[in-house]
């Protein structure tokens, strides 16, 4: 895909964070957008800072939509094509969080992530598909995470689910070979979204130090990957590092978790002092 204009794009999750800087790089390279969130008038806002920073676009078509729930994101698939007689790429970013002890996270709350996360996804994708594979082309991105590679302390359940979207991804890349559909796996590492202060702390776990990017940055990073057509991005240094240790020095990275893990119990424990 090495031209964006005209494309037609849905993004999830688009009222704050990656989403909606992917919202901003899309329209400023003249794809026709499909933005959704659970909350109309977050996006509803999304879709007029778009229409005022990029004038004479096409105005965004919005649409709230929970994606977890299965007939909900038929009706929004259903939107899309009737707005735009189709959809070329689906850019799988809502997400959600449980920050804390494993432990002591309630299972309801590893099921929310999950929920979300993983099966919102699924969701997507078994909508999309049929439509992309009628055109014979298309492109399917899933934003997963640097903790996909490996469990990350206190983010069980969200490591859990990016991992699972992962292994989902890498199927359907096999299986629809041949069909002019591709999927694209996306490895974000800490990132300015905000995601340690509105999500639900477990146990009151001490926020990673970082380095944290903007979203900017990322959404940059991800349409430059799409349009050379990369299948896998890992868009952090620390990521990239995790990726070949993991392979070749795997007894290092155990080790360097548990040094994560033991660092955070201590910040935790010297802050309650």
């Amino acid at each position: 895909m090495s031209k964006i204009r005209d494309l037609r794009v849905l993004i999830t999750g688009t009222s704050s964070g990656i989403g909606k800087a992917l919202a901003f790089e899309f329209a400023n390279k003249g794809a026709r957008l499909a933005i959704t969130s659970r909350s109309f008038g977050s996006l509803r806002k999304v879709a007029d800072e778009l229409e005022d920073a990029f004038p004479g676009i096409q105005a965004p078509l919005a649409v709230a939509c929970d994606v977890a729930n299965r007939e909900n994101v038929n009706q929004l698939i259903k939107r899309c094509e009737d707005h735009f007689g189709g959809i070329d790429i689906l850019i799988n970013n809502a997400g959600t969080g449980v920050y804390g002890y494993s432990e002591m996270t309630a299972l309801e709350d590893f099921r929310s992530v999950m929920e979300v996360n993983f099966f919102g996804a699924v969701h997507c994708i078994l909508s999309v598909l049929p439509l992309l594979k009628k055109n014979g082309s298309g492109l399917i991105v899933n934003i997963s995470s640097i903790a996909a590679m490996y469990g990350v302390p206190y983010l069980g359940a969200y490591s859990a689910s990016k991992a699972a979207l992962v292994a989902l991804g890498q199927s359907l890349r096999a299986e629809l070979a041949g069909s002019g559909v591709s999927i694209m796996n996306v490895y974000p590492g800490y990132t300015q979204t905000g995601f340690f202060e509105k999500e639900k702390n477990v146990g009151g776990a001490h926020r990673p130090p970082g380095p944290y990017v903007s979203p900017q940055r990322v959404a940059k990073n991800i349409v430059r990957a799409i349009k050379k057509e990369k299948q896998e991005l890992v868009l952090s240094l620390g990521g990239k590092t995790l990726a070949l240790s993991r392979s070749f020095l795997p007894w290092l990275v155990i080790r360097a978790m548990k040094r994560i893990a033991e660092k955070l119990r201590d910040k935790k424990e010297e802050f309650n002092e």
